[in-house]
């Protein structure tokens, strides 16, 4: 059966979608159509957004569309499916922390404060606590692929890949997974129907921020590789494992993933 395949590019990078069957240009078209309006109301580069707007708003609760409900509601989900390593909100007025020397292990910590658990939604605002703004990074990502899966699940098969997100349904697909450092691909993982995503503090010149401390994080794990039923709660589960550190890691891949430690060493879960 014929392939049919897009890509768009929003939030910053690209999105390839694939889709099976004579419906799958339309369901393409209809998918690319919401991507650019996640994009519009969620983006982080654009003060313009909804979500630039409601995180400047210094109402602790603010008028909110479907889309941004949605990702707020998320970032509750990820505090607390993490043990809180994974917060998704962000304070303006913290001052950026010294990083750890490089090579020196600095497990994550759950912050204590949990501005993440004072996310709230109800049916038309979003609540949180004045000054606390909302991070669509990650979180963005693996909801764009869940929702855009959602435009596609009625065809044979379909492929949503979301800058490291990835979403599939219908059909058996390999995964490869590259290494940190390089492009070489340390393995393959096949997946029917779920995601997977991948995070890591080697590429670009990013870093994962551990939210107990504010620094990047260096917690002895460099990539982590999460399969989940959602692009969601993979790409949770992926940050939680490579924020957690080798002794905890496992703990957060419940279905299956893939560990590359500092040291070079490769743990299939």
């Amino acid at each position: 059966m014929r392939e049919h395949a897009r890509t768009v590019e929003v939030f910053g990078g690209r999105v390839a979608l694939r889709g099976a069957g004579r419906d799958a240009p339309l369901a393409l078209a209809v998918a690319e159509a919401l991507l650019r309006r996640m994009h519009a109301a969620l983006t982080r580069f654009d003060q313009r957004s909804e979500l630039c707007r409601l995180n400047a708003d210094p109402r602790a609760t603010v008028p909110a569309s479907a889309l941004v409900r949605r990702l707020a509601a998320a970032v509750p989900y990820a505090g607390a499916l993490s043990g809180g390593l994974v917060d998704a909100t962000v304070e303006p007025a913290q001052a950026p922390q010294r990083a750890a020397p490089q090579g020196e292990p600095c497990p994550a910590t759950p912050d204590p404060r949990q501005r993440w658990a004072q996310v709230s939604i109800d049916a038309d605002t979003v609540s949180r606590p004045p000054g606390v703004a909302l991070d669509s990074g990650g979180l963005g990502k693996g909801l764009a692929a869940d929702l855009v899966a959602g435009r596609l699940n009625a065809l044979p098969s379909y492929a949503v890949e979301c800058m490291g997100d990835v979403r599939v349904g219908g059909a058996a697909r390999s995964l490869r997974i590259a290494g940190p450092w390089d492009d070489d691909v340390l393995t393959e993982l096949t997946i029917t129907d779920g995601a997977a995503a991948t995070s890591g503090v080697t590429r670009r010149g990013w870093h994962l921020i551990d939210p107990g401390t504010g620094r990047p994080a260096r917690t002895g794990i460099v990539q982590a590789t999460a399969l989940a039923p959602t692009a969601l709660e993979a790409e949770v589960r992926a940050k939680a494992a490579l924020l957690a550190g080798p002794a905890a890691a496992c703990d957060h891949l419940p279905h299956g993933g893939l560990l590359v430690l500092a040291n070079g060493e490769v743990i299939e879960v």
